[in-house]
């Protein structure tokens, strides 16, 4: 629907700016017999002057257009030719003139002439599209050529002129990009969807410019797309992507760079993040399956442990177990020399990635009850991925279950019991830098505080409630004594 929009600098504004320039004429709307020297004189000088004006000698026609336009504005056989010719000889100025505040003086005198035209003649939704074309043209101000096109389209709706389409998306994503307040993005996208409605009315109604309103909005849209992302974000890259991707599935060329736009911008389970990963990702497998076996040996150490694990993921597909859990045990293998060693510098990988890769090993340390080796690992994927909890809820979830181990494969008593403060202060920690595992960190430390030393088994010890102590066996950590029922 076309807004009607608010002008932050209104035309009374203007007006009064304009009216404080030098050199101005009145905004009376007056014919031949105004002149003190009478019609024919006035006429004479009309002729005089067309005459230079037609043929562009607009130095010349200057002075005796503004001698006679002091009293003759409106000849009753042509009553805007005046006010035009007088607009266009201004604007050849401004276009001319490198001086700022000159050019801004000639500009604000073009512009008094659109609004004492519109005083003297009436609104005219053209006259204001044009009025912001001159102003774009030469130059000007641009929130001032904005203000105009934003007032033609006031008045002309979806009857708006083709000639505001491109100058205003040009000069209105100019400012949006340089952060001008007035044209943040809920502005830009109202905008949008204004001159989208202009251009459908007249495409859709075949009006007799309907070509060029079509043909001006392809540079409209193309426009919009350099800060496209940043108004819409998610929506308009798929937008952007959908209809390409649906019109040729096969280019996986096209399709690795819409992933790695709808990565960044939507996220993994986008819907159409899936639909194209759907088709990409078994492609890019084989086809670097096939590249790794043709060169294995020259690969660095990440792209081989990628090899096997693919192999894994086929033999458990194809039913076969014992082959699969080899061949994933010799990938990650290969993936543990990944983290350390230099060849993983020419793999392109990341820390991010390397950090999920060191958590994945260490979650098989784990399971295979290797825990300590599996805590180095957690450590790393830390420092690989700064902010991320998972590597200390690990580690947290390793101390915690370390009770029997600890206290000679009892699993009770005060050996049994001290691991949990812990296995507390990791999940602690993991909370504190990453707010996402902070519900499953309290459930817990929740969980834990039934298993904890009651204040009476503190004291018979020697020890104090906050105190610090030295928890053993292979976790080997300075903790602090809490007893059970406390926070």
């Amino acid at each position: 629907m076309i807004q009607k929009w608010n002008l932050l600098l209104t035309f009374s504004a203007i007006m009064a700016l304009i009216l404080s320039a030098p050199n101005q004429v009145s905004a009376q709307c007056d014919s031949w017999e105004a002149h003190p020297d009478g019609k024919e004189s006035a006429m004479e000088q009309h002729v005089i002057y067309r005459r230079l004006f037609e043929a562009k000698k607009y130095e010349e026609a200057f002075p005796l257009w503004e001698k006679l336009f002091a009293h003759v504005t409106a000849p009753k056989e042509s009553k805007s030719v005046h006010f035009k010719d007088g607009i266009i000889m201004y604007k050849e100025k401004a276009k001319a003139e490198k001086d700022r505040e000159k050019k801004k003086v000639l500009v604000e005198s073009m512009m008094k002439l659109y609004d004492d035209m519109a005083a003297c003649l009436g609104e005219k939704s053209s006259d204001r599209a044009r009025e912001g074309y001159n102003i774009y043209a030469v130059r000007g101000t641009p929130s001032l050529a904005v203000k105009m096109f934003e007032k033609s389209i006031e008045l002309g709706k979806k009857e708006t002129h083709n000639m505001i389409l491109v100058p205003m998306a040009q000069l209105t994503v100019s400012m949006f990009m340089r952060k001008n307040p007035d044209y943040n993005d809920e502005y830009m996208r109202k905008l949008y969807d204004t001159l989208k409605e202009i251009v459908d009315h007249n495409v859709n109604n075949k009006t007799k410019d309907a070509a060029k309103y079509q043909s001006k909005w392809e540079r409209v849209d193309k426009e919009f797309g350099k800060i496209g992302d940043k108004i819409w974000g998610c929506d308009f890259h798929v937008k952007e992507w959908k209809s390409k991707f649906e019109a040729d599935k096969n280019n996986m060329v096209q399709n690795k760079e819409i992933l790695k736009i709808l990565k960044r911008k939507c996220g993994v389970e986008n819907e159409l993040y899936v639909a194209v990963n759907t088709i990409y990702e078994p492609w890019n497998r084989a086809r670097l399956d096939s590249i790794a076996e043709a060169n294995f040996e020259a690969l660095c150490n990440y792209k081989k442990g990628n090899y096997k694990e693919s192999k894994s993921q086929k033999a458990r597909k194809a039913g076969d177990q014992v082959k699969a859990d080899s061949l994933k045990a010799i990938a990650f293998e290969w993936y543990e020399k990944s983290l350390d060693d230099a060849s993983s510098e020419n793999c392109e990988v990341s820390d991010a990635d390397k950090g999920d890769l060191a958590y994945r090993l260490a979650d098989s340390y784990y399971r295979k009850g290797a825990y300590s080796k599996a805590r180095s690992l957690c450590n790393k994927a830390a420092s690989l991925k700064p902010g991320w909890g998972n590597p200390y809820m690990l580690i947290g979830t390793m101390y915690a279950s370390s009770g029997k181990r600890c206290s000679g494969g009892k699993g009770t008593g005060w050996d049994a019991q001290v691991v949990a403060w812990a296995a507390m202060d990791m999940w602690s920690k993991a909370k504190s830098v990453d707010s996402s595992v902070a519900e499953k960190a309290n459930k817990q430390i929740y969980k834990y505080k039934k298993y904890l030393p009651t204040k009476g088994e503190i004291f018979q010890r020697g020890l104090a409630v906050g105190s610090s102590y030295k928890v053993g066996c292979w976790i080997n950590t300075t903790t602090t004594i809490r007893a059970g029922g406390e926070e």
